[in-house]
């Protein structure tokens, strides 16, 4: 018998505990500085979204606390995942939305779209959604440099140094 070892073995207490703590958000290091970072160039945005969510909401709610009046979605492709971000965060809204086929009305309006560490394939259609929309893009990359994808090389790319966190940021007006 082959037994599966990322899987609980003594029933369905177990099973539900393995799930939460899978779904936990956790918290990283550079957090707080992307979420200042956000602050402080788009405290009068109206709208920001987060692509590709996952489980880790952090980052958003830190933005929606210290923007209060700004709308901020976080979307992803996992349903089970944007029901307990639903639940557990209320002031976000989880959209259901796929990247790859993004609805538009999702980003319509934002100021600024951001992932935190996408896999380097998506960046380009995130690049290609804000220009379709006109919005900013940020970055934060999977690793602590270009992640594979030449960001200095592409037109407009900046990149930005704030605190411990790593980003590429391309505004508007270079898209």
């Amino acid at each position: 018998m082959s037994l599966n070892p990322s899987l609980p073995l003594d029933g369905p207490k177990s099973l539900s505990r393995f799930l939460l703590f899978k779904m936990l958000p956790f918290s990283l290091p550079d957090n707080e500085d992307i979420v200042n970072f956000i602050v402080t160039n788009y405290g009068s945005a109206k709208k920001i979204v987060e692509i590709g969510v996952g489980a880790n909401p952090l980052v958003a709610k830190r933005i929606k606390v210290c923007l209060p009046s700004t709308k901020v979605v976080v979307t992803d492709i996992d349903r089970e995942k944007l029901i307990y971000t639903k639940k557990a965060y209320p002031e976000l809204e989880p959209v259901y939305d796929n990247i790859l086929r993004p609805q538009m009305e999702v980003y319509i309006g934002a100021d600024l779209i951001y992932s935190l560490r996408p896999p380097t394939e998506l960046v380009s259609e995130i690049f290609q959604l804000a220009s379709r929309i006109s919005c900013d893009v940020l970055i934060r990359p999977f690793f602590n440099e270009e992640g594979g994808y030449d960001y200095p090389k592409r037109h407009g790319w900046k990149f930005k140094s704030h605190g411990q966190a790593i980003l590429y940021w391309l505004k508007r007006d270079h898209l």
